[in-house]
């Protein structure tokens, strides 16, 4: 029993998304951008958060005569999870909704993207143990993990919890 605890714990670096030196974590996802933020939506919508937007940075570029590969933005949330963030420290509002990009990389990846919220937190000095800082955080776990490509590098399975 005790060599499978310690080689899940040993597990546990390789389940975790990466946390990139720009503050960014960052997954990736087995569709295309535009099936993975169909699903993302999906799951969003079954989980009882709003979507307030959806920007398709590439339709943008072509508006302007120039070209991108695909990259989309979702703007979204559930103020069961956003307010408590506020009530902690308003100037989070600036921060809010939530915001998750999606988008083509150069090796023809998708790619999901999203400030990690711990960095974002700090810059409005709520502490890192704060109760609603844990819950947004496995709230944006749960919702890319649920559309992030599962393999030994990147399994996002989130805490099990229903943040959405």
């Amino acid at each position: 029993m005790r060599a499978l605890v310690l080689s899940g714990l040993l597990a546990l670096p390789l389940a975790a998304p990466a946390l990139a030196a720009d503050g960014m974590i960052h997954q990736t996802a087995d569709g295309s951008v535009e099936e993975t933020v169909e699903a993302f939506t999906k799951v969003l919508n079954d989980k009882g958060a709003t979507v307030f937007a959806t920007v398709d940075h590439a339709a943008g570029a072509l508006w302007a005569d120039m070209e991108l590969p695909p990259a989309t933005l979702v703007l979204f949330g559930n103020p069961r999870i956003g307010t408590p963030l506020m009530q902690a420290a308003p100037t989070m509002g600036s921060e809010l909704p939530m915001r998750v990009l999606f988008y083509e990389g150069d090796d023809g990846r998708t790619y999901i993207a999203y400030h990690d919220m711990d960095v974002i937190a700090a810059k409005h000095g709520i502490p890192a143990d704060h109760p609603a800082l844990i819950k947004a955080k496995g709230a944006l776990r749960n919702l890319t993990g649920a559309v992030a490509a599962s393999t030994e590098e990147e399994d996002e399975t989130g805490d099990g919890q229903d943040d959405g």
